[in-house]
């Protein structure tokens, strides 16, 4: 008899996306993706017809569109989901321009794609569902007084996987291992309200939502996930030591809120929420206990949030370079530079008005050959190592 799976051993496994929406055929770009339990699944739509046919009870169904939903909860740790992080924020992770162990990530616009695949591994074989072209709806975090920073990614896709026994990821050969950063508590960082500390917080929490959409259309089978609007909405839960804060819920005034997270071994992730308007407020009593005001709050516009992380040891960064490749005339366009592992840049224009005598230029190609990867201008790359693209003659 088949030993029957169990939760505990299942592990999910992340990847993206290049811009050419395929899965990279090599594991380099694969990771580990820490969580505490997922709702990943899928829905297979079932279409019924009302049409009456002689000795049929009932019509026979047939398969409608699928997509995928769900969340991964997390232990935030350094590291572990920097890639989820700017993808959340449709952004790149920016070196700072003196010190390399620090990166800022701003709201952006740069849309990224993941595959998750979830491995059920027992003592007689594996089984394997590949979930396709996911983005990060939303990132939800919670800061509690003596306990582990907790939070969830919640992710949409367009594919009901169904269960495998060969792992579908081609040359995924080597399962990565979990990092081994630790959890952030709420023992060590900060809390500041208008650049002050605030020292009298029982419980923080927040959540940038990207509102994603699938978009159906005729006569083709994966919809289209398009970004709707950003959102970042909170609650913070606080004991009522003076007026201040409540006195600010009351007038409608506007706020900013910083909140670090630092692990022991000195990496750091402080989270910026700027044009704050506090929703809520109660100076009732239920009891004997503390006097404990919850104030909900929105943070207006799409540049009101900026995360900061300095490390212990910097990110590798890689470089993307254009290469004329025999052309005859112009100049390439400039060096990207300071890109992490991950990050997004678009196919460049032929700025520098390259030329080839007998040539046309038709975009570029990851070969000077011509039979590699042909990225179009504009078309999104996906940078994971040093990379170089070259002109492609026509």
């Amino acid at each position: 008899m088949a030993r029957k799976k169990s939760g505990a051993n299942r592990a999910l496994y992340i990847g993206q996306y290049n811009g050419l929406g395929v899965i990279p055929a090599t594991s380099t770009p694969a990771m580990y993706l820490r969580n505490q339990s997922d709702s990943l699944d899928g829905t297979t739509e079932v279409l019924k017809s009302n049409e009456l046919l002689p000795g049929r009870a009932t019509a026979e169904p047939q398969i409608g569109a699928s997509s995928v939903g769900g969340g991964v909860p997390i232990e935030f740790s350094a590291l572990s989901f920097d890639r989820l992080l700017a993808a959340v924020l449709m952004s790149n992770w920016v070196q700072d321009g003196t010190d390399p162990k620090i990166a800022t990530l701003n709201a952006g616009s740069i849309s990224k794609k993941f595959w998750i695949l979830k491995k059920f591994a027992e003592s007689d074989y594996p089984m394997f569902q590949l979930y396709k072209k996911l983005v990060v709806d939303s990132f939800d975090l919670s800061l509690a007084v003596n306990a582990l920073v907790t939070g969830n990614f919640a992710f949409m896709g367009v594919n009901d996987p169904i269960l495998e026994t060969i792992n579908p990821v081609t040359g995924l050969t080597v399962f990565p291992a979990a990092l081994t950063t630790s959890a952030f508590t709420s023992r060590r960082g900060f809390l500041k309200v208008d650049a002050v500390t605030f020292t009298y917080a029982k419980e923080l929490k927040f959540s940038l939502k990207n509102n994603n959409a699938l978009l159906p259309a005729l006569f083709v089978d994966e919809s289209d996930t398009v970004e709707k609007m950003f959102d970042v909405t909170g609650s913070l839960s606080a004991y009522l030591s003076d007026e201040i804060l409540f006195n600010k819920a009351v007038n409608g005034t506007k706020i900013t809120i910083g909140v670090e997270v630092d692990d022991a071994a000195g990496n750091k992730y402080l989270i910026e929420f700027s044009n704050i308007k506090l929703e809520s407020h109660s100076s009732a009593a239920s009891g004997k206990d503390e006097l404990v005001p919850s104030y909900n709050w929105t943070a207006f516009g799409s540049d009101v949030v900026k995360i900061t992380r300095t490390l212990v040891t910097a990110a590798p960064v890689f470089s993307l370079t254009y290469d004329g490749n025999t052309s005859t005339g112009g100049t390439v366009p400039p060096v990207v530079t300071k890109l992490e592992a991950g990050s997004v840049s678009y196919a460049a224009a032929n700025s520098g008005l390259l030329v080839k005598t007998g040539k046309v230029f038709s975009g570029w190609n990851t070969l000077a050959t011509g039979l590699g990867d042909d990225y179009a201008v504009g078309t999104p790359v996906v940078v994971e190592v040093a990379l170089t693209l070259y002109a492609k003659w026509v």
